[in-house]
Parts: structure tokens; C-alpha cells; sequence
């Protein structure tokens, strides 16, 4: 490819790309620069033989000079054999320029949005599943090794390959891919259906209204729904002696046809096969539970280096989980992803095991990446955090942070603050928190567990010598313990040498008779800042609390 001396312009940052309604090119008030690198749109004009086709569609769309502007984009550039196929496709037609309906030309500019990403993306980050960033639809891209290792063997989103890839320009990176990729139109239900590899499963979230459920693309607020469902293909019913929807009847609910019905037993199997959390398969947590549908119940979710065992039993003989068939899994929607498992999912009801829970990464918003690092927003930006009075607060994520995951939720000043829990399995805890204190301006909180007071007060005012630091059987009488070895910050400095990050018991007998989200409060004695790092719940067993200040997943 050529390499010419050029001239670009910024044009303030108002031409980055998605906010464009419209494209033209004034260059009042702007800035030059030089380089010794095309843009985006040089490249593909210095190679016609591929990309004249696309470089038609961005006239046409008129997002042309969003990839000469400055910025730093991903762009996925199909080749002109690519765009041909497409045109033939979707309108009947061989060339751009046949394309004059306004309908069809506001689908293109979906196209290329979709086929765009706001950063420089190369082939680096690709993984087994989705992209880190979204495109500039909000929809998240997957790519898939299943042909092979190597990125020559890479698909994007299930259905296109590269051609090349990695191609430097001056505001990103080009990929060239083999087809052009469908935007995301469909809800998860639809996109099931159309595949037609699930036609029992897709049956039954007819019958028990949670087709209609799970098609809802967004919710009352106007925020993107997402719903990850794991569902039985009709391959693997029939190894199960299922060969219809009145065979599944007949196993889960012989004796009540009203599958609406919250408490019908096929309404309950169908609604325990979806979260609303938004899990590529990648994604799974390494070791914790995953909220449902089905209410007071979760997936327990656990990784090996080589493969992810979901509700794996604790008998102690014989372990048996479920797994995901990857070849029939990690499927994209416009409101989430499915995935195929391989075997009968029931419902599955776990023991207590220790449970750390990290007040801000464990956040759909957070991983969502909905709310950014020390952007301050209202309790209503969260679904799961509320706080009383009113006012915005942030996270903080840096790497020199010696918190869980290096961020901490950055609160104080506040009457309460609540947040809804993960699902805890049925049993005995102790319960613990971790937030960053130790001098004369932090609060002292009273703990509240589902409206009712426990424990005594949490006082984050409390010097390192009055917790007893770092003499651990001192703390321990008086209601601390270290922070974690396995917790550091860049510099390696840990948890458990910081006085500041020591957790308090909240209380050694909390007991949870029955498997479901709880709601935990901190209601101000004295009001002050409180920076919110995590809580956890240790199971106590016969010999104590299974604890270990080495690290919390031994």
C-alpha cells in the first residue's frame, strides 16, 4: 500500500463519527496538522481493486470524511467482491449506485456504524468471544477461532473472515473482511428461531410468555436489554427421550398447562435457563454465582484452565457439571447472545461457598462499561446501588489502588447507602466488609440485612492500633481481620500489610435460609466518606469459617 505525505484536518472533535448527522467539508475554524501516514480513507482510495465498493457506500452514507478527520477508529472494510454479494443480497442490485431509497440508504449507514468501532482495535485483542468495545450501534462484535488457532482463521461475528488485517492508518486500524456484516436487528428469541436448531426450547418460551419476554430489546428507562440464555438444542432432547414440546411437557409439567403461571414447573425450567447479565462464553465468572430469571436461584459458575463447568455438584464421590457446546454457542442478538449446553438443564441447588462481592466491578453497568471510571452520576445510573440524599458519586479504578480489581466505589456523605446482594445459597455466614478507612474524617455506619439491624457499628473513624494492627488474634477479639495477600496494587503492595483495607466483621452468624438476593444497608451514625471496596460471605462449617488470609479463592 502507498504511503503518502498528507494533510489532515480536525475540524474540532465534532466530526467524530457517530454524532454525525450529516458531513461536509468547510474547514473554517479548523486545525492542520501533517503526517507521513494516510488516514483511513487514503488507504482504501489507494487501493481501489478492493475497496472502491465501500468507499462508494461511505460517499453515499456520508461518513467519507469521518475516516479522514482525526480519531482513532477500528474499521472493518469489506472488499469489493463482499459488497457486490451484499448489494445482490439485501437489494437486488449490483452497484451503490442503484441504492436511491431513502430507507435502504439509512440501513447502509447502520452498516457501516456497525462495522466501526470508536478505538483502535488490532488483532491482538481478538478473543473467543466478544470485542471489548462496542460499535457505534452499541453493539458488541464477536470473534471466533473455531476453524483453527491463528488469525487467518478468525471469524467475526460467527459468518465473515479476514482477508487482512492490522493495516496501520494515521486514525486506526483496518481490517479486511471477506462479507459485510449484518448489523444486529433481532432480539435473542428471533435470532434462535431463525437458526432453527432449538425449535423445542424456542417452543417453550412461547408457551410461558417468555419469547415475548426476552424480546424486549430496551427496557422502560430507554437502557439496552441484555439477556444471556443457555438453551437445550433439539440434539440434545432427543438424547433425553425429548422429541417434542409435549414430551418436555411431560417431563416438567404433566399434570398443569398453565406455563405462564410464575410457579408452573416448565415456566420455573424456562426461566432458570436465562440471566440478564451478558456473558460470552468467556465471560462467565472463574468462581461465582450468576443471577437468573428464575428468582432465588443462580448458575454456579466455575473455570478450569480448559473449560467452564457450570452447577458442578459437591457429593465428594463423583463430580458431574454442565458445560457449552462452544460450536453451537456465543451466537450474537441485538439484546444479548445464546448459547447451547450439553445436556438437560435443571435446576441446580448449591451448597454455601465463600462469596466475594465486589460493590463496583460486579455491576451489570460496570461491565457493561454503561458508567466510566470517575464519571459522577446519580444512584439511578445503577440498577442495584441506591443512596439517600441524592447527589452523584463515582468509581475509581487506577492500577496503584489496593483494592479488589484496583477499584473501589468512591462514596461519603451520604445518610444510607443500599445495594441488592448477589444470590447467596442457603446457610450460615459470617459476613465482612472492606472499605478504605482509618482517620478522623471517615464514618460510622450502622449495617442493615434486609431491614434489620445486625452487628455492632462500623466505625471507619477507628486508628491502625485501635483495630489492633497488625497483631491478628488482637483484631480478631476486636471485630477485624487483615485484608488479602492475593489483593495488590502495581507496586505489590498488599492488602494484608494495609492498615486502611483491614475488614470488619459485620456479623459471625448470619443465617440465609433460603437461596435468594438480600439487600445490605449502611446507615450513617456519623456521616463521612466510606470508599466502598467489597463484601463477602464466608460459610461457617463445623470447624469455623473456611478463611484464609493468603487468598479468598483458596
Amino acid at each position: 500500500m502507498k504511503n503518502n505525505r498528507l494533510i489532515t484536518w480536525i475540524g474540532g472533535l465534532a466530526l467524530i463519527m457517530l454524532g454525525m448527522i450529516g458531513c461536509n467539508d468547510k474547514l473554517d475554524g479548523t486545525t492542520f496538522f501533517t503526517s507521513d501516514q494516510m488516514t483511513i480513507i487514503q488507504t482504501l482510495e489507494s487501493n481501489p481493486e478492493t475497496f472502491s465498493s465501500y468507499i462508494e457506500i461511505l460517499e453515499k452514507t456520508d461518513f467519507y470524511n469521518s475516516f479522514k478527520s482525526y480519531g482513532n477508529y477500528t474499521c472493518f472494510a469489506p472488499t469489493n467482491e463482499a459488497v457486490k454479494a451484499f448489494l445482490m443480497e439485501k437489494f437486488n442490485v449490483e452497484s451503490v449506485s442503484a441504492i436511491t431509497n431513502p430507507e435502504d440508504i439509512e440501513f447502509l449507514k447502520i452498516v457501516v456504524k456497525f462495522q466501526t468501532i470508536p478505538s483502535g482495535r488490532g488483532t491482538s485483542g481478538f478473543v473467543e468471544g466478544r470485542l471489548a468495545d462496542t460499535t457505534f450501534t452499541g453493539d458488541y462484535l464477536t470473534t471466533s477461532f473455531l476453524k483453527g488457532g491463528g488469525i487467518a482463521n478468525v471469524e467475526i461475528n460467527r459468518t465473515v473472515g479476514l482477508e487482512e488485517y492490522d493495516i496501520s492508518a494515521n486514525n486506526g486500524i483496518i481490517h479486511t473482511i471477506n462479507g459485510v456484516l449484518d448489523p444486529y436487528i433481532d432480539p435473542v428469541p428471533v435470532v434462535m428461531e431463525k437458526a432453527g436448531n432449538h425449535t423445542i426450547f424456542v417452543e417453550a418460551l412461547k408457551q410461558t410468555g417468555y419469547y415475548e419476554k426476552f424480546s424486549v430489546i430496551f427496557n422502560e428507562f430507554g437502557s439496552k436489554n441484555n439477556f444471556t440464555i443457555l438453551a437445550e438444542s433439539d440434539e440434545v432432547y432427543a438424547q433425553e427421550g425429548i422429541h417434542s414440546f409435549d414430551d418436555l411437557v411431560t417431563r416438567f409439567s404433566p399434570n398443569d398447562s398453565d406455563f405462564t403461571n410464575p410457579e408452573n414447573d416448565l415456566n420455573r425450567f424456562v426461566a432458570y435457563h436465562a440471566t440478564q447479565n451478558f456473558l460470552y462464553s468467556r465471560n462467565f465468572p472463574e468462581d461465582a454465582f450468576v443471577n437468573t430469571v428464575l428468582e432465588r436461584n443462580a448458575w454456579k459458575s466455575f473455570k478450569t484452565d480448559t473449560e467452564l463447568r457450570i452447577n458442578e455438584t459437591e457429593t465428594g464421590e463423583y463430580d458431574t457439571w454442565t458445560s457449552l457446546i462452544i460450536s453451537e454457542s456465543n451466537f450474537p442478538a441485538k439484546n444479548g447472545v445464546y448459547h447451547t449446553v450439553n445436556k438437560l438443564f435443571t435446576i441446580f441447588i448449591p451448597k454455601p461457598k465463600h462469596i466475594i462481592f465486589d460493590v463496583v466491578s460486579d455491576q451489570p453497568e460496570y461491565q457493561s462499561r454503561l458508567i466510566s471510571a470517575g464519571s459522577n452520576v446519580p444512584s439511578t445510573s445503577w440498577e442495584f446501588i441506591r443512596w439517600f440524599p441524592e447527589g452523584n458519586k463515582r468509581y475509581l479504578q487506577q492500577s496503584n489502588r489496593i483494592n479488589l480489581n484496583n477499584n473501589i466505589l468512591d462514596v461519603g456523605g451520604y445518610s444510607w447507602i443500599e445495594f441488592d446482594t448477589p444470590v447467596l445459597p442457603k446457610g450460615k455466614y459470617e459476613m465482612l466488609i472492606s472499605s478504605n478507612g482509618g482517620n478522623s474524617a471517615r464514618g460510622i455506619f450502622q449495617v442493615y440485612w434486609d431491614g434489620e439491624p445486625i452487628g455492632s457499628l462500623y466505625d471507619l473513624t477507628l486508628s491502625t492500633a485501635a483495630k489492633g494492627f497488625p497483631d491478628e488474634a488482637l483484631m480478631e477479639s476486636r471485630g477485624w481481620r487483615h485484608g488479602y495477600k492475593c489483593i495488590t496494587n502495581n507496586a505489590g503492595v498488599t492488602q494484608y500489610d494495609t492498615a486502611g483495607a483491614s475488614r470488619f466483621i459485620i456479623t459471625r452468624e448470619l443465617l440465609c435460609p433460603e437461596q435468594k438476593r438480600h439487600v445490605i444497608r449502611l446507615e450513617a451514625v456519623k456521616a463521612g466518606g466510606s470508599p466502598i471496596d467489597y463484601i463477602e460471605w464466608i460459610p461457617v462449617v463445623e470447624n469455623g469459617p473456611a478463611d484464609d488470609s493468603e487468598c479468598y479463592n483458596d
